[in-house]
C-alpha cells in the first residue's frame, strides 16, 4: 500500500510539474507574441477577440507537444514576422539588423580620416613652411569639410531613418493592419500521398492544391504550386483569401468549399489524365480551418 501511495505522489509531482512547465512556456510565449490589432501590445496584454483566440492557438498546440521554436515558426509563416517582438535574422531583416552597426562604423572611420588629416604634420621642412605660409587656406578647408560633414550628416541621417524605417515591425504594423483582414479565412492543409502512388513519384512533378466552390463553377478560389520530391509523402499547405486567380473569386465570397490536391507529372494546372488526385469533402469555411486530403486515385480518360 505504501508503494501505490508513493507511487501516485510520483506521478501527481510530475504532472504538476509538467503543468507548470507548460505554463511557464505558455507565458514567455504570448509575452513575445504581438497583438496583430493593437498597439504595441503583446498577446498576454490585449483584451482583443484576436488575441484571445490566438492565446487558445498558443495554449493547444503545447498541450499538443509543439516545441517553442515550432509555435514562433508557425505563428511568423500565419501572420509573418511582425507578430515576433524578435524578429529571426534572415535576409528579409538583415538591414534592420545590422544598419545601425554600419552607419557607426561608417561614421567613426569619416571622422578619423579628417582629423588625421587634419592633424598629420609631415617631417620635411620645405613641406613644413608651406604648410604654415597656407595655415589659412587650410583652416577654411577643414571648417569647409566639416560643414559638408554636417550636411552629409543631416540629410543621410533621415534618408537613412526612413529606409531602417520601411523595414522595421512599426512600417509592418500598417501594412498588415491594412490587409490583415483580407488573408482571412485561412485554410490549413496537410496533403498526404498514398504509398502506392509515392511509388510512383519521379521528382519532377508538380503538386497543385487548390480550393474551389462545392457547386457551381469550378474557378480555383485560392491556389499555390509546389515541387515534388521523390520520397516526401506529406506536405503542409496554407491556403488564404490572399491567394486568389481572379480578383472577385476569392474564399471570402464562398459559403463552402471544396479543397483538391493534385500531381501533374504533365506540370499542367488543367487535369489531365494520368495525374494523381485527392479531395476533401465539402465544408464550410471559418476564420480557421484545418484539412487533411489523401491523394489516393488517378485521373481516368472520359
Amino acid at each position: 500500500m505504501k508503494k501505490y501511495t508513493i507511487f501516485a505522489l510520483i506521478l501527481i509531482l510530475t504532472f504538476n510539474y509538467a503543468q507548470a512547465n507548460n505554463e511557464d512556456k505558455y507565458n514567455k510565449i504570448i509575452e513575445n507574441l504581438r497583438c496583430l490589432v493593437c498597439q504595441n501590445q503583446s498577446l498576454s496584454e490585449s483584451d482583443s477577440n484576436l488575441a484571445k483566440d490566438l492565446r487558445g492557438k498558443v495554449k493547444n498546440m503545447l498541450e499538443s507537444g509543439f516545441s517553442e521554436d515550432k509555435i514562433y515558426e508557425f505563428m511568423s509563416d500565419r501572420y509573418t514576422d511582425y507578430v515576433l517582438y524578435n524578429p529571426p535574422l534572415k535576409k528579409s531583416t538583415w538591414f534592420l539588423w545590422y544598419s545601425p552597426f554600419a552607419i557607426l562604423i561608417i561614421s567613426i572611420l569619416y571622422l578619423f580620416y579628417i582629423f588625421r588629416k587634419k592633424n598629420y604634420m609631415p617631417k620635411n621642412n620645405k613641406i613644413l613652411k608651406v604648410k604654415k605660409n597656407n595655415l589659412e587656406i587650410s583652416t577654411i578647408t577643414s571648417k569647409l569639410n566639416l560643414k559638408y560633414l554636417y550636411i552629409t550628416l543631416l540629410v543621410f541621417i533621415p534618408v537613412l531613418t526612413l529606409l531602417i524605417y520601411s523595414y522595421s515591425s512599426e512600417s509592418m504594423r500598417y501594412k498588415i493592419s491594412y490587409y490583415f483582414e483580407t488573408k482571412e479565412p485561412i485554410i490549413d492543409i496537410t496533403v498526404s500521398i498514398h504509398d502506392e502512388i509515392l511509388s510512383k513519384i519521379t521528382g519532377n512533378e508538380i503538386l497543385f492544391v487548390y480550393a474551389r466552390r462545392s457547386s457551381g463553377m469550378r474557378i480555383p478560389l485560392a491556389i499555390d504550386v509546389f515541387d515534388v520530391s521523390k520520397s516526401k509523402k506529406n506536405y503542409n499547405v496554407k491556403l488564404d483569401n490572399t491567394m486568389s486567380m481572379i480578383k472577385d473569386q476569392t474564399l471570402s465570397l464562398a459559403k463552402e468549399i471544396i479543397v483538391e490536391a493534385r500531381i501533374s507529372k504533365y506540370q499542367k494546372a488543367i487535369t489531365m489524365p494520368g495525374d494523381y488526385i485527392g479531395r476533401s469533402e465539402s465544408i464550410q469555411l471559418e476564420s480557421s480551418n484545418y484539412i487533411i486530403i489523401k491523394i489516393n486515385s488517378v485521373v481516368k480518360e472520359e
